[in-house]
């Protein structure tokens, strides 16, 4: 399951690439919301590049706290309704997939958190 997750994330990365848009993101948006009378987070999987500092932009569309929570590395976090949320994440190890939780409410929101493999640099040959 978690290579599946890392090659669609790849996919999806590459072609983002293709058509222009960066991967090279320091922010993430993240949604904590309710579709449909579903509690989800937005996107569901989360993706970033190895090896950078990141911050992901959490915002709780709702009416009530929900969680974010990471256990593999030990991030938690509540997310007061109506109000953005800044986390920051540590450099982290390509090739890894890691399960976001709301620890507040069991079997709401769960997502992914996919890092990409660094980009390689291209080199010119002279």
């Amino acid at each position: 399951m978690a290579a599946l997750a890392l090659a669609l994330a790849t996919g999806v990365a590459a072609a983002a690439q293709a058509k222009g848009f960066s991967s090279d993101q320091s922010v993430i948006q993240v949604l904590s919301t309710n579709v449909q009378g579903k509690n989800v987070y937005i996107p569901s999987t989360i993706v970033v590049v190895a090896g950078k500092e990141q911050t992901l932009s959490l915002f709780n569309t709702t009416d009530v706290p929900h969680g974010f929570r990471i256990d593999a590395l030990g991030i938690e976090t509540v997310l007061q309704p109506q109000v953005e949320t800044e986390l920051k994440l540590p450099p982290l190890e390509g090739g890894n997939v890691y399960q976001v939780h709301c620890q507040l409410h069991p079997g709401h929101r769960t997502a992914t958190l996919v890092v990409l493999p660094e980009p390689r640099t291209k080199t010119k040959n002279k």
